[in-house]
Order: structure tokens, then sequence, then C-alpha cells
């Protein structure tokens, strides 16, 4: 074991004895919590609004529901797919999945039209469950899913967002299930599968990336102790969807391990979110740095600092607001971490170190990248060439027993993802894509994503899957999606350079009714710039550099450049001086 600075050998400790565990073990999420069932029944567990369930009532329901999908003829590998908003019921399919050695696909409900079609489509489900808040979206793309699942599809009814809905309802199969545990619960493997949980990718549509109970099992290890570093008692807060890693694997996976509770949050709500980190006496939360910079942003309040918590962690906390959120907030303990749905590359910012994601560990290497041809430097022998400290490069890992990359359900897509003979003939590594750099301490630092996926509200966004729904649009004739930075947000916002259709003219009224009723929010462009012709090269490829360069600026062209305005939601001409009062952070984006 190496030896880090910072004070991390117990950390590294903790990780080495989780890399050690063997594949073939039983210790599942699920076996764990039907463990603090027995031993602890009385504790709490759950807590969503006024709902709040014990270890003891919560493994009874997922029993329930864990004897209901056996009936519907679901067993071990079979596929469920789950439409559902962030509540208790999710967790309880999902365990109860796990407990039969199904698979759990994690579908994004804030996904629509094209992009949900294919998330279900993709992970091949046996059975499907739409919660009734998300039915309306589900129906939308019903008769585009022809053969799949048949007829398998149940509605889960949400209490407080009940419908009526022309299918089954799941509640009804728990009348008379069985509360006791069943038999196959302690026999899945952690090398079995335990979800899809999916992930936006250069190809422009969401891919399906495997997720095994042994990442489940490992992640819920490493931070419920080098993470949050769990007491008796402690109280976890999850705002972040349910379908997403974080949530999962790290939020709920780590709750478990350590026997403590959770309290759950529909969505993210700046609002809401004192009040319910007071009320359910919180004493953890899991962030994005978007999450951070809205609470930031936020009028300073004489109670900013009555509140119980200890650590937080997450990913995207830039520097700049770091310091701000953990002095105002008084939160001694911020972890940051770098790490992806699918990815073996995951290291975490113990000792909390201002805008570092963690160290580089053993099995990681930085990459030199050549921006211009696009590609690593290589040697004279054709080796990839590490990148010296302080310098960027693309994060790799090495694939392993212990750090193995779990892949796609695309066998092209997992295998697109994998660099082979990279440092010495016949090695392989896993490709982030992430440009990162180290420092003289080993501590790492996240500069940029390469490729044109961008990141903003803490999402990645695909420019491909934006540019296909843009081009949907009847007048649209071209167009090309990257992100600019707004100085104050993180990560970029997105910009769409359109040609119009010779004979049309631009409608930004029927635009902004096109992208909001094709993408997610987050992926909708923030601005838009209408101009004759896109310069490419002689392969066809959009020259980007010089849009983004202009960005936004309305003196560094003389095209038509727009706003969507966060007050009116309209896009509005963007002249010099609502160009000001956005740099100078006049609106919250």
């Amino acid at each position: 074991m190496v030896s880090i600075p910072f004070g991390l050998n117990r950390d590294l400790q903790l990780l080495e004895g989780v890399l050690a565990l063997k594949r073939n073990g039983r210790d599942t999420i699920a076996l764990q919590l039907q463990r603090h069932a027995e031993h602890g029944a009385e504790r709490l567990f759950l807590s969503f609004a006024e709902r709040r369930y014990t270890y003891g009532e919560a493994n009874a329901i997922i029993n329930r529901h864990a004897y209901a999908y056996k009936v519907l003829g679901i067993g071990p590998g079979d596929v469920v797919a789950l439409v559902l908003d962030s509540r208790p019921e999710y967790v309880f399919h999902v365990l109860a999945l796990h407990k039969i050695g199904a698979v759990a696909s994690l579908v994004n409900h804030h996904v629509t039209g094209d992009g949900l079609a294919h998330a279900l489509r993709i992970c091949r489900p046996k059975h499907i469950v739409v919660g009734s808040e998300n039915w309306p979206a589900f129906a939308e793309i019903h008769d585009r899913l022809a053969g799949l699942a048949d007829d398998q599809i149940d509605v889960d009814v949400d209490p407080d967002q009940p419908c009526d809905v022309d299918a089954p309802v799941f509640q009804d199969r728990l009348v008379d299930a069985s509360t006791s545990n069943p038999p196959e619960a302690g026999s899945q493997a952690l090398d079995s599968q335990a979800a899809f949980i999916y992930t936006s990718g250069t190809t422009g549509l969401p891919k399906a990336a495997r997720v095994s109970h042994m990442r489940m099992y490992r992640a819920g290890r490493v931070w419920a102790g080098v993470g949050f570093r769990y007491r008796p008692g402690d109280v976890l807060y999850i705002c972040l969807p349910l379908y997403h890693s974080n949530a999962m694997l790290l939020g709920l996976s780590s709750a478990i391990t350590a026997g403590v509770a959770v309290a759950l949050a529909r969505r993210f709500s700046a609002a809401q979110f004192w009040e319910d980190i007071r009320r359910f006496r919180c004493t953890s939360f899991l962030y994005i740095g978007e999450l951070c910079r809205y609470l930031v942003k936020a009028p300073p309040a004489a109670t900013d600092r009555e509140h119980g918590l200890r650590s937080i962690s997450g990913n995207g906390l830039r520097p700049d607001i770091w310091e701000i959120f953990r002095d105002r907030f008084a939160i001694s303990r911020i972890v940051e971490f770098y790490g992806s749905t699918e990815g073996n590359c995951v290291t975490l910012n113990g000792p909390g170190v201002p805008g570092s994601v963690g160290p580089l560990l053993p099995g990681m290497a930085l990459a030199r990248w050549d921006s211009e041809t696009e590609d690593f430097v290589r040697d004279r022998r054709g080796f990839v060439v590490k990148a010296r400290r302080g310098e960027s490069g693309v994060l790799l890992g090495r694939t392993s027993n212990s750090l193995a990359f779990e892949g796609y359900q695309d066998d092209r897509e997992t295998e697109g993802k994998l660099l082979h003979s990279v440092f010495k003939e016949g090695d392989c590594y896993f490709n982030t894509g992430d440009l990162l750099r180290v420092d003289h301490r080993f501590l790492l630092y996240f500069v940029d994503r390469l490729g044109d996926t961008f990141r903003w509200k803490g999402e990645n966004v695909a420019t491909l899957e934006v540019q296909e729904q843009i081009r949907r649009c009847s007048s649209v004739e071209e167009v090309t999606v990257y992100g600019v930075q707004i100085p104050g947000t993180d990560g970029r916002a997105g910009m769409a350079a359109l040609v119009i259709a010779q004979g049309e003219r631009f409608d930004p009224v029927s635009f902004a009714a096109h992208v909001d009723n094709t993408l997610p929010n987050y992926a909708r462009p923030v601005f838009v710039r209408v101009l004759r012709r896109l310069e490419t090269t002689c392969t066809f490829k959009v020259k980007k550099a010089d849009l983004q360069r202009q960005g936004f600026d309305p003196t560094a062209c003389t095209d038509l450049l727009l706003f969507r305005h966060p007050e009116s939601r309209e896009y509005v001409p963007l002249d010099p001086g609502l160009h000001e009062a956005i740099l100078s952070g006049r609106f919250s984006l």
C-alpha cells in the first residue's frame, strides 16, 4: 500500500479491505437491511414527509413486494424497469427485487419522449412499474414499446399524486403477500447484477450501465466509513433522485450498511432544504455542486448555522464557493469525490482540501492529451505518455479483478470505453474521458470533460442528443450544440447555433415549446445563435472552437443572439445590456 499524505492511511486501509472482498460473497445491501430488521427492528430507517418507517416495518413491506414479484414470475436475472419519483416505494421496489435476485432498471423519470422509450427498450425488461406521477409521460411513448414486456406493466400509485390509469395497480398485489423473508434473500452473489443505472454518453442517448451487488456493497462500506463516518443515530438527507448513482450507491447503500436512517425528499428545493434538515434532525447530506451554489445564493439568515450537520459528501463543489459554503453554514467535514456510475476510478477527499477530489490512488493514471489532434500523446514505441505533476491529463483506470469495469448493456459501448496496450503491451485501462491534474501531494483536481459532453446543473448534457431533438424543429436546417461558461455558475450552459431552412423564419416561441417538450430542463439551450451557415472541416465536422470562444457576447458577432430569460421563460434578444446583467450574476440560472 502506498503512503499518501494528509493522514489518509486509515482511509486507505479501509479501501484496501473493501477491494479485497470476495466477489462470490453474499452480503448484499438488501440482506444487510434484513439483518438490521432482525436485530434492531425499532430503529428508524426511512422518513419521507409525514411518513416514518422503522427497519422492521420497511423489511416487512419489502418482503411483500418480493413475494408479489415472485407471483408475477420475476426471478433471478429478470429485469424490472422502475419509472418512479424519489419516494419510499422506490426503495421498497429496488430492495425487493434484490432479495429475489432480479435486476432493477433505474430509469430517469425526468427523461421523456425518445429518451424514455430508448431507456426502456435497451434494458429489455420483463416487467415495468410506472409511478402514477409519471404515467402521463409514459403513456405518450407506450405505443413505441410494442413487444417489450408485453402487457406486463403495473402502476404504483403515488399517495400524493393518484390518477386514473388503465393498468394493474401494484399495491393490489401486496394485499395477501407474505411479510416473511424470502428464502432467496441470502443467496445472491455479490458479483451478480443488481441494477441498471443510466448515464449519458457521446452517443447522445442514455447508456444502461451494469451495476453489481459488489459495487453497491463497496460504495456503502466506503461512504459509511470514509465518507460520512456515521455514528449511531445519524440521519442522512437525500434530495438527489434515487435513479442517480450518488443517491442509490453512496447514499442509500451507505446508510443501510451502517444501520442509520435516511430522510428522503422527492426533489431538491432550496426553500425547503434547511427546514427538512432541521425537521428530520439530519447529520449528513449528499450534494452536487449546483445544489450548494443554490444554497449559497439564498439570502443569509440568522438560522444558517442552526442545524446538526456534521459531514456532507458529493461532487462538483467548485473552489470558488467551497470555503464560503463551509464557513457560512459551519459544516466541518466536506468530502468531495470523483467517480462515475460505470467507471473504475473512484477517489474521495477525506481530509477536505478545498478544490481537490481526492488522491491519485493505485491503479489510476493521468495520460497526456493533445487537444489539437484529439488523441493521446504517445512515445516512439506507440505507448501513451503519462502527464507530469501539475499538467492536465485524461484519467485512466487499470482494469483488474478488484477494479473491474462492469460495462454497459451494449457490449460495443463497453469496448468503446476500454484502451488496450496503453503504457505497456497487454495492459487494459478504462477511459474516463475526463481531464484532471495532480499536485505535488498526489491530490487530484478536476479540470474538464473531453469531447462534446458537458455538465450543467449537475447533469451530463450529450450534445448529439440535444442536436437530434432540435433538428426535428421544422424550421431548423443545421444545428450544433456546445457549452459556454457563465461566471459564477458550475459547468457550462447549453448554447445552440442554428441555420434556418431557406424560406423559413426562426420563431422563438415555437422553438421554446419544442425544446420544452423534447428535452429535460438541464439540456435545454440557455442561449441560441442564428447564423447563415456553419463552418466545417474537410471531414464535415463543425468548427466549434470559434463559436465557443465568441460565446454569447453580442459584440463578438453580428448574428442574432437570444437568451432563455429565467423569469419569462422566453427566448429574448440578447443585447449588450442584458449580456452585462448575465455576467454580473443578476439571474439565477
